[in-house]
This record gives structure tokens, sequence and C-alpha cells, in this order.
């Protein structure tokens, strides 16, 4: 038979040079159209992987909508943006909030320039009215933004407690006198008004109820009484939670308000385009604040923006960019300023010197490193029948030893310095405790035996426990039920379906030949991982914590057993001893030596019971690797912080004049990809155009 020959046509023409337009990194915006938008201003272009959720400070809680709930937001205090360790500093207060000499009583004083932006929310012609009352022909005509008081952050604090979607309310529960009860009487009330508008009881509640533990006793003074010493208290308020919203925003753009921001923070938003941009302008009623100032060298790259008035920037544009691979490639063209590095580009971009490649080089491109204060991890549920039996019940004390000794044999499988060079390309270091390097808590010293790579060890508390392996040498080996006599098996569900997992779970099936237990790692969809995990069906699961606050009180509290009914403690692990050494950790502060002293010898204690039942197996601690370009001084990493926005700055005419020359250069790289996916669609275009013949 002759070989078939492909014919060109006009919609195969129209596949191919769609396919090489999605590629090309000028798409949606080349570096000479950007260049002529930017004039005159200072623009930071960036990117995201995902879009936000909200842009509602008391419900975002992801990483994403954090940021973004940072640019227009304000909380009481926040982060020195370069002093290190992580410092917090006052924000609109005007200066560190006092207690009382039981701790109990918190007040902060504010200051008296802070508004809230212009917004139709204010103007006289709406009250009374909701957004979409009103409709968006009344938009435009909006109303002077009124000063920030008190009373709006007694507001917020009660809003946070009553919205049923927020996830955020475990900073505050059980904290605040009051507060608690409040929370309970506003679910009661919930679209219990009339037809026409079911909410009006929970928004009066809201508006009206005192709380005895919130109070503002004039318009620069509020007032938290605590319920216990909660010495993170500071930490908790400074995430989105703590925000300041004004009532009069959530009553008008109510179902609306999580995408029209409201606040007195440093941006307005100006648009936002779900899953492809979100662009923020300044706000032009932005209290006087300024870039603060330092001698130390490492501040140095600083220095042109020291004293200069916030927010530095005019636009903040993110672009949302799912595939790793347009993202480096806008970097590179110059459409962005900064770049992480996703696997597929890490060989192209970092030396194993761990320094940019010579190509990189010569274009001014610099990288940045730092350890990001994140665990990734696997956790046993300790309810399941085969590794999870724990307690001191006679009657199951020998299927509570087995299940101890498979927990402890997976953990000691797992070589972590692989995993991290084959997998992360060397980004993280191995994970051998639970609190991250930087974090007062952590100590070397501390690392657990249970959590190193020992296969050899593994065996033998398999056998000790009675399992029978069968094997030698490098293995594998198979461990073996002394009553049933089938082999072990764990199994480990994943949280992604991408090609990465499937990975992933061929390296665990790996590492448990190596001490005989069949290790099956499921690769699930995000939303099936989240149902089986809730529901505490399976296993083991692979888990991350990223950390809300640099306290050691953080992490511990995934383990603590009062977390079991909140959803935190996923493992269910729930020992008396751990849980008595952990109340006496939360109420200690760092800033007190004597604490402190304490705090690290209840840590220690903590890890010993730890190494003793391997709840978790701990895998890695991150480490981020970014790309920046020479027009850009790059942020001081704080991964607590979410309100940095204002620091950053772009030379914005350096980056119109070098885009200039780059867009040629990376172009070629993108259309030779597009050419290669464009050879299967040519052919199913082709047979389409047969069969229709």
């Amino acid at each position: 038979m002759a070989p078939r020959t492909l014919k060109w046509s006009p919609l195969l023409a129209l596949s191919a040079a769609l396919a090489l337009l999605s590629l090309a990194p000028g798409c949606g915006g080349t570096a000479a159209t950007l260049s002529s938008q930017d004039e005159g201003l200072v623009v930071v272009r960036r990117s995201e992987s995902g879009d936000l959720k909200s842009i509602d400070p008391q419900i975002a809680g992801d990483v994403i909508s954090s940021l973004n709930c940072g640019m227009c937001y304000d909380t009481l205090l926040q982060y020195d943006y370069i002093k290190r360790p992580a410092e917090l500093v006052p924000n609109v207060t005007t200066g560190m909030p006092t207690y009382s000499e039981d701790s109990l009583t918190v007040t902060f004083k504010l200051r008296d320039d802070v508004f809230f932006q212009d917004n139709r929310c204010f103007h006289p012609d709406a009250t009374g009215k909701t957004y979409r009352d009103e409709g968006m022909g009344a938009q435009a005509d909006k109303g002077p933004g009124r000063k920030l008081v008190a009373s709006d952050f007694v507001y917020s604090f009660k809003r946070l407690a009553a919205l049923p979607d927020s996830n955020g309310f475990w900073v505050l529960e059980g904290m605040v006198e009051g507060l608690d009860e409040f929370r309970s009487q506003s679910f009661k009330l919930l679209d219990t008004g009339p037809a026409d508008d079911p909410g009006k009881p929970w928004r009066d509640h809201l508006r009206t109820a005192a709380v005895s533990g919130l109070q503002a006793p004039d318009d620069h003074t509020f007032v938290v009484k605590l319920t216990q010493k909660y010495p993170q208290f500071l930490y908790a308020i400074t995430l989105s939670y703590g925000a300041a919203v004004p009532y009069e925003a959530a009553e008008y753009y109510r179902r609306d308000f999580f995408r029209m921001p409201c606040g007195s923070g440093p941006y307005i938003l100006k648009s936002w385009k779900p899953n492809w941009e979100i662009v923020w302008e300044r706000n032009p009623k932005f209290r006087v604040e300024h870039f603060p100032t330092s001698n130390a060298p490492e501040h140095a790259r600083f220095k042109p923006l020291m004293g200069k008035r916030l927010p530095i920037a005019d636009i903040i544009d993110t672009r949302f960019i799912k595939e790793s691979q347009p993202r480096y490639l806008k970097f590179l063209a110059g459409e962005l300023d900064s770049s992480g590095i996703d696997k597929d580009q890490f060989s192209a971009a970092v030396t194993p010197q761990t320094e940019v490649t010579p190509a990189l080089a010569a274009k001014g491109i610099y990288l940045k490193t730092w350890e990001d204060p994140t665990l990734d991890y696997m956790t046993f549920n300790l309810r399941d029948p085969l590794v999870g039996t724990q307690g001191n019940d006679p009657a199951r004390k020998k299927q509570a030893e087995r299940a101890r000794a498979i927990r402890q044999a997976v953990s000691m499988s797992i070589d972590r310095e692989d995993y991290i060079r084959r997998y992360l390309n060397g980004r993280g270091s191995p994970a051998l405790q639970l609190v991250p390097p930087g974090i007062t808590g952590y100590d070397p010293k501390f690392d657990m035996t249970s959590q190193k790579f020992n296969p050899a060890a593994g065996r033998k508390a398999l056998q000790a426990a009675g399992y029978r392996l069968e094997g030698s040498g490098e293995g594998p080996y198979r461990a073996l039920d002394p009553d049933t006599g089938q082999q072990v098996s764990v199994t480990i569900c994943l949280r992604s379906t991408a090609a990465s997992a499937f990975d992933e779970a061929r390296f665990y099936k790996a590492s448990g030949d190596r001490v005989g237990v069949q290790i099956n790692a499921e690769p699930l969809t995000f939303a099936e991982f989240l149902k089986r995990q809730d529901e505490g069906k399976g296993q083991a699961f692979d888990a991350g914590w990223v950390m809300d606050y640099p306290d050691a009180q953080n992490m511990m509290q995934l383990l603590w057993g009062g977390n079991i009914a909140t959803g935190l403690n996923h493992t269910y692990y729930d020992d008396p001893d751990f849980n008595r050494l952990y109340e006496r950790l939360r109420l200690l502060e760092d800033s007190v030596p004597a604490e402190k002293a304490e705090k690290l010898q209840l840590i220690e204690q903590m890890y010993q019971l730890l190494d003793r039942d391997v709840p978790w197996v701990m895998i890695n601690f991150r480490k981020t690797f970014a790309l920046y370009n020479p027009w850009y001084i790059a942020p001081e990493p704080n991964e607590f912080a979410y309100s940095y926005g204002k620091f950053w700055y772009s030379d914005t005419p350096r980056r119109t004049e070098v885009a200039a020359t780059r867009s040629e250069t990376v172009i070629w790289p993108a259309l030779l990809l597009g050419l290669v996916l464009t050879i299967p669609s040519a052919f199913m275009v082709t047979r389409i155009i047969k069969a229709q013949a």
C-alpha cells in the first residue's frame, strides 16, 4: 500500500497557526505593546500558576488569595520588610499593643490618618441599597472613603466568627471572651428573615450584638479580652483573617463582596479576569508611609528605594498562567519581572553550583534562594486497623506493636535525599523533625531516628514485631504476616493525578521493597483526596503544611488530640503525654528567654514521643528558587507576610529597553515546541477532512 500523503488545507493551516500562536511568548501582550501601556508608570508584572478564590479577607485562606487581600486590606500589625528573623511592627496602629498584667487584655491604639478607599458603598445614595439592586450604572458615582476606626475591627472580628463559609475562625476560636457564643447565635439566625431578605436577622446581629471580648471605647482604641494566655495572638490576627472590612461594603456588595474589595490598603482593584489576570492600581488616599531604611550590607540593593513613599509601584499586574513552560518563556521575553523554576526548566536555568547558567547571566538574570517554612510529609490514619492501632488496651497491644513497626519501617525506607535530588532538583532538605529551619525549635540534635533512611533498621523493626522477612542483600524484600502469610501492604493516597504523581508512586513502591512493605501510592483528584481524608477512609495520605506564622506551636498543633475535632489533626494522633506537653508549649513565648528555654525542652520531649509512635513520615522542608530580571529589585523573602506588594519595584523603562532586545531570542523555542505539538493536530484534522470527503 502506498504511504498516505499529508495534504494541506485551510483548516489545517488554521490549526497550525493557533498552536504556534498559543505558545509564542508574546501572546496576550508582547514587550512592545506592554511598554506602551506602562509608559510613565512603575509597573510590576508577575505571574501565578492558579487564580485566587476570593478577595474577602475573612474567607481567603489560600496563599494567592491572601496575597491579593494584602494589596487592598489592612491588618493591625505587619511584618517588618527587611528585618530577619520575621518581626511584627505597627501597621495601622501608633505602636505595638499593650497587655494587662495577666496578659489577657490587649489594647491597640489606631492611627488617625487611615482611610478606606473611595467607593460606591460610601455614597449617600447607596444607603439601604445593594450592588445588585442598583446595577452597574451607579458604580461610577463613588463616595469618599471614611476614616478607619476601632469599631471596624470589632465588626471584622465578629464577621470572621459569623461567616459560615470562613475557614479562618480557628485563629480566634475559644480565645476571645464571648465570641464563640456570638458565633453560635449567628449560625442560628442564618436565612431566618422574610422571603425578600432572609439574611437581615443575621446582618443585624452582626452589626449590633455586643461581644464582651471585643470593645471600642473610642474611635482610636480597640480592646480584645482573651479567655486564656495566647502568645500567638498577634501573629494570628496578622493573617488576612484579621483585616479591617467596612460594614458598608460588606452589606452593599453582599454575595459579590468576594470580588468587589474595599479596604484601606495601598492598592485598589482595577480589574479581575478570572483565570486570566488581576490588576491593582495605586490607592491615591493611602496614608503616608515610607520604605524602611537600613545600613546593613545585605540590604544594599534596597538603597534606591529607602525613604520613598509607599506604595512604590503604580500598577501590579499578575497574570495567571497554569503551565510552567509559557510562564518561563514570558519571563525570558521580558514580559514578567520574576519566575519560579519548574523541574523542566531547572537544568537550563541553574548550574550544579546553584548559580544561574551563563546564558541567563548574560541577560542580567539573577537567582535568589531561601528556606521555605513548609513541610511535606505523609500522615498515617491511626484509626486504620493495620497501620493505626494505638492506645494501651492490653487486648490490642500486639496489633499496636505491629502497626508501629509498619509505620517505622515505611519511614525508614524513604531515601529523602534521593527524593529531593530526583524530584525536586535539590530544592529542599530532608525533614527529620517537624519545625523547619529558621524557626525557634529547629535544631539538628532533635532529628528523629525513625525519620532517617535506614532500611536495615526498618526490616529489623518488622521482624521484632513478628513479621517474617523474605529476601536478602539489596532486596526486594517481602514482610509476611505470620497469621495470614500475606505480604504487608500499605496504600498512600496522593492528592494529584498529574504525571509527577505517578513518578512519586513508583518511588514509594521501590522504597517499600527495601523493607518488605508493598507501598501502593494511589493518585487521586484533589476533590476525591479531600473526601477520603475528611472521612478517614485510607491508610496514609500525602500531606503538606505551610506555616501560618513563625512559632513552633503552629506545627505541633497538627498532632494535638484537641485538634481531631477541628480537622487539623487528620492523623487522629491522641497521646496523653504529647497533649500535656503541647498544652504547656502553646503558652510559652519565644521572646522571653526563660520561656524559650522551656519551650525547647518541651519540643525535645515531644519529638521523643513522636520518634516512638511515628504518626508521620516526614519527607522534606522546601527550598524556594526564584529568578529575577535585572530591572527588578527582588523582594525580601518572608513566607508569613501577605502585605509586601507596597514595597515591590520594577524599573519599567529599563524593562522596556531590555525586553525589546530579547523578543526574537526566545520565540524560536516556542515555535519549535508549537511545531511538535502541531503535527498530531495536523494528522487529526486531515483524518477529519478525509472522513468528510
